[in-house]
């Protein structure tokens, strides 16, 4: 059986905050192209699954998502410089239903819509995919309530770094990235695909927090501007610096002796900072 990612289309793939039925108005998010094709040539079925709730309210038709979809496969496949016969994307599914819409047809709840699993399963019986060596990457909760339903393993896209720490601690998801490319590159480090790109080693190291001291959202978004600016002054690239209520987790490109230096540099200025204000230290000694 094969491994497969499920991809949510809106804000994950492409750019759109609303009802997209316009093909003219499709515009990929940078680097979707790329890390397609890093997950398409490590062998993994792709198939995107969306909510088209926008067929339910009127706003167009079942032919314009698919035309939608069309000129997303022409601009992935230019942008990727792909040509093999088999497509990028091996299915687009979607799901017209909604229970708040104007027309009759499409106005139920439907077991499809996300967060219910009804597209995974149904791609997983047509294409033979296992979904416990599968992934559900998306933008949204629903998306990772749908993938987990389905027994995938999850992650979250969440752009914006300002708040990335705080979507990390609230979802449910495996991983938390900051883009489809950063997710397909944590997927094929998991997986540890021999087929995949080989990437600059990345070493992660982890802060134990005193208990409370992370409740303040000021308090973590004081961390995460810390790490920042640690890694910019250091010339250290920061993947990742996720929290959670007990800890905080830090990701870098490079050996382990960089991302166990900046961790200690990270407990350091941030247990001054805090002792300034009059509080505690943040950090459990180790």
């Amino acid at each position: 059986m094969l491994a497969c990612v499920f991809l949510d289309r809106d804000n994950t793939l492409i750019a759109n905050d609303g009802d997209l039925g316009d093909p003219a108005a499709v515009e990929l998010l940078a680097g979707a192209a790329a890390a397609v094709k890093m997950l398409a040539d490590a062998e993994y079925t792709l198939v995107v699954v969306t909510n088209q709730g926008g067929v339910a309210r009127g706003k167009y038709t079942e032919e314009d998502v698919k035309a939608v979809h069309l000129r997303c496969e022409e601009l992935l496949a230019a942008d990727a410089q792909w040509h093999e016969e088999r497509p990028l994307i091996t299915k687009w599914m979607s799901c017209p239903f909604h229970p708040d819409g104007s027309v009759e047809r499409y106005r139920r709840e439907h077991p499809w819509r996300k967060p219910e699993p009804g597209m995974l399963l149904a791609a997983a019986a047509e294409l033979s995919l296992d979904l416990s060596k599968s992934w559900m990457v998306g933008d949204q909760p629903r998306d990772i309530e749908a993938g987990a339903r389905a027994g995938c393993r999850t992650i979250l896209v969440h752009a914006d770094p300002s708040t990335r720490s705080e979507a990390a601690m609230a979802s449910a998801a495996d991983f938390v990235e900051g883009s489809l490319f950063e997710a397909a590159r944590r997927i094929l480090r998991a997986d540890g695909r021999d087929a995949a790109p080989r990437w600059a080693q990345t070493s992660g190291a982890r802060l134990t927090a005193t208990p409370g001291s992370l409740e303040d959202p000021l308090v973590r978004q004081m961390i995460a501007t810390t790490a920042g600016t640690i890694a910019r002054n250091g010339g250290i690239t920061l993947l990742k610096c996720v929290m959670d209520p007990s800890s905080v987790e830090i990701e870098v490109i490079g050996p382990e002796i960089v991302a166990i230096g900046l961790a200690a540099e990270l407990r350091r200025s941030t247990n001054a900072m805090s002792g300034t204000q009059g509080l505690g230290p943040l950090w459990v000694s180790e």
